[in-house]
């Protein structure tokens, strides 16, 4: 019997081996992915005899459903879902590292190093999460026997990010062409500036569609109104639309906002600032609206405190770089200064400094008025969002008491008729009064990024409280 059951495990292995393969991929997935997947699936096969056999006994002895028979199509499905997914994740996230990456490859562009063997140092760096997987995956293909040039093409067909496989193939035509190596330092600069350009611009959009889509939320729960006039009672549960999209558009957007532009705020701070509407709506429904009140008073001025010391550090980080752009340039690379500099631009200049003991003087000077300019750029993108933040922020602000009112208006005029569920709008008011610091956050997000300002929950949540008392 032990015979068997190892003989039948050996031929589903070799099927899997053979047939299947493809699904976990080395050359495509990386080493590490493609060992998960390749045991997710096996997982997934050997298991589907097994839960057929326990579908059938739950449906003749418990009277299940015949729908029980299809967990395994069902666990397939996941592993394909699972798959795709990471897919997407590893496309985004390296898109999103990609101007920071570039900016660790610039210092070696004066150098003989083949910009495949770059790629995998990634591997041995800070700072570069999602990028790690596909320069485990470069690293693969040239110990598989590629040689650099074939394993970036074959890095540039496979890569979920389009904006890797734009770099790859423009420096795959530029070394054909015989470019020299100052071209290929202007290629990849390029190629930073406009990712740091469309990284905002999308992250704006985003945004942008994030918060009019709360908008459109709270304009809807008037539309809908005539219900509770035609006695069918107004439908509550849309008022708590705002607090489950609001958090996570809020999260979302963190996710995905650009790396560079910002000094970055630590973890605590970025934490503290996020709760603190949702602490609001906590205590409204707990205790009162006044309690949410007081506690969003006091938190806006605290968190705004924080803001003015983060602005005068992102100040002196910014300007220690630019005092070590100069003194590179002298031929002395400013370790120091770099290093109190170093929250201007997470992980890459501590790369850039590692890279001067391979690259030299001239390769660091040359990277570091690049990052420079990378930064500069990034940060007018960020002021341009700050600007459509606080429109996006004040529309989102002002949508909630006009709703409100507009329902007051219609319960009250309507009363008298006798035929409206009053009792179901008031729940609505109360309801909409509560989750109010909600409505404007993923406008706040938008507007400051890690470090969220309570000043748009607090006239968000000031002007409900002022629509209930009229």
């Amino acid at each position: 019997m032990k015979r068997t059951i190892s003989s039948l495990t050996l031929s589903i292995a070799g099927f899997i081996d053979s047939y299947a393969s493809s699904l976990w991929d080395p050359e495509v997935y990386g080493p590490g992915v493609s060992k998960v997947l390749r045991l997710s699936f096996a997982i997934t096969v050997l298991s589907s005899p097994l839960l057929v056999v326990v579908g059938a006994f739950l449906i003749i002895v418990y009277g299940a459903p015949l729908l029980t028979l299809l967990a395994p199509a069902a666990l397939l499905l996941a592993f394909f879902i699972v798959s795709r997914v990471w897919r997407l994740a590893l496309g985004s996230g390296v898109d999103k590292e990609l101007p920071a990456v570039l900016a660790y490859l610039l210092p070696y562009t004066r150098s003989p190093i083949q910009i495949a063997d770059l790629i995998v140092r990634l591997r041995d760096e800070e700072g570069y999460f999602w990028s790690k997987f596909e320069a485990s995956r470069l690293k693969l293909l040239l110990d598989l026997g590629y040689d650099p040039i074939s394993a970036l093409k074959k890095l540039s067909e496979t890569t979920p990010s389009r904006r890797l496989a734009e770099v790859i193939d423009d420096y795959i035509h530029a070394q054909t062409l015989g470019a020299s190596r100052g071209q290929v330092t202007i290629l990849l600069f390029r190629h930073a500036m406009d990712s740091v350009r469309d990284q905002w611009r999308g992250h704006i959009e985003f945004g942008k569609l994030i918060a009019e889509g709360i908008v459109a939320a709270v304009v809807s729960m008037v539309a809908l109104a005539p219900l509770a006039l035609l006695g069918g009672g107004y439908p509550v549960i849309l008022t708590l639309i705002p607090l489950i999209v609001a958090p996570a558009g809020a999260l979302a957007m963190l996710a995905t906002r650009p790396a560079l532009g910002e000094y970055r705020v630590g973890y605590f701070e970025a934490i503290i600032t996020l709760t603190v509407p949702v602490v609001a709506v906590i205590l409204n429904f707990k205790l009162s609206l006044e309690a949410g009140l007081a506690y969003l008073v006091g938190m806006t001025i605290v968190v705004e405190a924080m803001a003015l010391g983060f602005r005068r550090l992102s100040s002196n980080a910014f300007r220690e770089l630019r005092a070590a752009v100069e003194e590179s340039r002298l031929g002395v690379i400013p370790e120091d200064r770099l290093a109190r500099a170093e929250k201007a631009a997470t992980g890459v200049i501590k790369a850039i400094v590692s890279a001067s003991r391979i690259a030299g003087t001239m390769g660091v000077t040359d990277a570091l008025s690049q990052l420079y300019s990378l930064i500069e750029e990034a940060q007018r993108q960020v002021k341009s969002t700050s600007i459509q933040a606080v429109i996006l922020a004040l529309i989102s602000v002002a949508s909630l008491p006009i709703a409100m009112y507009s329902l007051k208006i219609l319960s009250a005029s309507a009363a008298p008729l006798g035929r409206v569920n009053t009792a179901s709008m008031e729940e609505a008011l109360k309801i909409l009064a509560a989750t109010s610091p909600l409505i404007a956050l993923p406008a706040s997000v938008l507007q400051r990024g890690w470090l969220i300002s309570p000043l748009y929950p607090l006239i968000a949540q000031t002007l409900a409280i002022l629509i209930l008392t009229i």
